[in-house]
């Protein structure tokens, strides 16, 4: 009898591990799902879904400690960092206030430290700098201080950097002018990673169904004083923080770019209570945010809530769409566009924390990326610092992207744009042309290759 209830039992739990295996089979096609259950990734894993002419440049910071994975299909080797995390932090802070600096709540431009970011490159790539050559889509998981600046302004020899200081010799040089400078996001597709199973997750990721191309949000309504009912406590930003939108250019410039049953949405309609109740997200295949990004904390002895900054809506209202709120968006999209201040690289653990986040090293992309993935976008691209209107700087960014041809990469529609801002002396320094990542997947079009008259036809 024993016998025989014990096959019964074996028999009732093959059923059920095939119910399992089954169930996790059709979970893993939501977003959702991949974002609350992340899993470990095998080498072996990560290496079969590279691609020829890819490469994964994973950082791990282990105390002070600096370490390198670097994987291509066919080959992986890791290695330890000639610098601790104080010395990076210290590299990292020099060259992001050479590219942009804020002094007297100003923002303020320097000559480029070129050899700071020559010397970070060695640092940092000296074990695979042959390989890079061949490498035509890096992936580059940062962590630490790599966390708060892009790796494309990283400078991969020296003959430009000789040739600029040359030029600098003569009396009318401009020393803002870094055309000839091999920059490694030159004519090099980069996608920013939060983690190997984020970026699988990503890369499996169907495309949108959506059926309208664009919907550009921002420019917040200007209240004249914080709703009463949007007082919460002492902890909440200032009414400043809503007294100073973006300006909406960009966004109109994008959807006459895409055309077709583009939208904008400004001023009242960009509230979080009308987001939040909104059922047509899920229509538009690129959702692009041009409004300030709060990703600190507004005091010191405050926790962070990490948030995008909206207009004030219906009773309850905040004025503000939590990386919580972001969520629970319904979303269809290839694309979500966040041209809004720092939202990359200043957020801290406590923020990341807040939004959900409590493994893992890369806390202020890590909940950025999975409050979006999680709502159902498949990548996100994100400013270090806000873009400048001057020579329409923004405008070649987003024109660049948004005006992908059908099958292109987004990767290589943003490092084209970015090419076009490096070649140009008015834009050839960073500040200009590098404060745009993607994270996710680059190698995925925005638009299909198998949708070009369809798009042609909407356009």
């Amino acid at each position: 009898q024993e016998q025989a209830a014990l096959a019964v039992a074996k028999d009732t739990l093959a059923s059920l591990q095939r119910d399992q295996t089954e169930l996790v089979s059709k979970l893993a096609a939501f977003p959702r799902y991949n974002v609350l259950a992340p899993q470990r990734v095998s080498l072996a894993e990560l290496q079969q879904a590279l691609r020829p002419g890819e490469a994964y440049y994973k950082m791990i910071a282990a105390g002070d400690d600096l370490y390198v994975l670097f994987a291509r299909p066919d080959s992986a080797q890791t290695l330890k960092l000639d610098l601790d995390r104080k010395q990076l932090a210290e590299q990292v802070q020099a060259i992001r206030d050479s590219i942009v600096k804020v002094e007297n709540g100003q923002q303020v431009n320097h000559p480029f430290d070129l050899d700071r970011a020559r010397a970070l490159y060695r640092t940092l790539f000296a074990a695979v700098d042959a390989q890079l050559p061949s490498v035509k889509h890096l992936v580059f998981e940062p962590d630490a201080a790599m966390l708060q600046l892009p790796p494309s302004v990283l400078v991969t020899d020296d003959k430009g950097i000789a040739a600029y200081k040359k030029r600098m010799k003569s009396p009318d040089a401009d020393a803002f002018d870094f055309t000839g400078i091999a920059w490694l996001g030159r004519a090099r597709e980069v996608s920013i990673a939060v983690s190997p199973r984020g970026f699988l997750d990503l890369r499996k990721l169907a495309p949108s169904r959506a059926s309208r191309p664009y919907l550009g949000l921002g420019h917040n309504a200007v209240p004249p004083f914080r709703p009463l009912a949007a007082v919460a406590d002492e902890c909440d930003w200032p009414l400043v923080t809503w007294q100073r939108p973006i300006a909406p250019d960009e966004l109109v410039f994008a959807k006459q770019t895409i055309g077709g049953q583009s939208d904008v949405r400004t001023d009242g309609a960009f509230s979080d209570s009308a987001l939040l109740s909104d059922t047509s997200l899920d229509q538009y295949r690129v959702l692009h945010f041009a409004t300030h990004g709060l990703v600190t904390a507004p005091r010191a002895d405050c926790p962070a809530r990490p948030a995008l900054v909206t207009s004030f809506g219906d009773q309850g209202s905040d004025g503000l769409l939590s990386f919580r709120e972001i969520f629970d968006l319904k979303l269809d999209a290839d694309l979500v566009i966040l041209s809004a201040c720092d939202t990359a690289g200043m957020a801290t653990v406590a923020a990341s924390r807040e939004a959900g986040v409590t493994t893992g090293g890369n806390y202020a992309l890590d909940g950025l990326v999975r409050a979006f993935v999680g709502a159902g976008a498949r990548s996100v691209i994100a400013s270090h610092w806000p873009v400048p209107d001057d020579f329409d700087a923004t405008k070649r960014l987003i024109g660049g992207v948004v005006g992908a041809t059908p099958g292109e990469p987004l990767a290589q529609a943003l490092a084209d744009a970015q090419l076009k801002l490096m070649d140009d002396p008015n834009t050839s320094h960073p500040f200009y042309w590098a404060a745009f990542i993607i994270l996710g997947d680059g190698a995925k079009p925005l638009v299909q290759a198998t949708s070009e008259a369809t798009v042609k036809a909407t356009r």
